[in-house]
């Protein structure tokens, strides 16, 4: 992959992000005006913030689950 293809990759995911935001993010968190985080107590962005840092933990480790057992597929290919 050369540099410049990696950036179009890059690119399609923010563009994703942006998809997101845009769409369900939308409906869940745009108050015309602003966005529901701006206006949020922040100890409530704080909790907020913590359960989505809790949810990129748990994606993580489900991710590393499904990679383990395709690892494990091609190494028995190997053998």
């Amino acid at each position: 992959m050369t540099s410049e293809e990696l950036a179009d990759q890059v690119s399609d995911f923010i563009g994703e992000c942006r998809s997101r935001i845009l769409g369900i993010g939308a409906e869940q968190y745009d108050e015309g005006d602003s966005q529901k985080f701006e206006k949020m107590p922040l100890a409530g962005l704080i909790r907020y913030a913590r359960e989505e840092a809790q949810d990129l933990a748990v994606y993580a480790a489900m991710l590393d689950i499904r990679l383990a057992r395709l690892e494990a597929a091609f190494n028995a290919d190997d053998n």
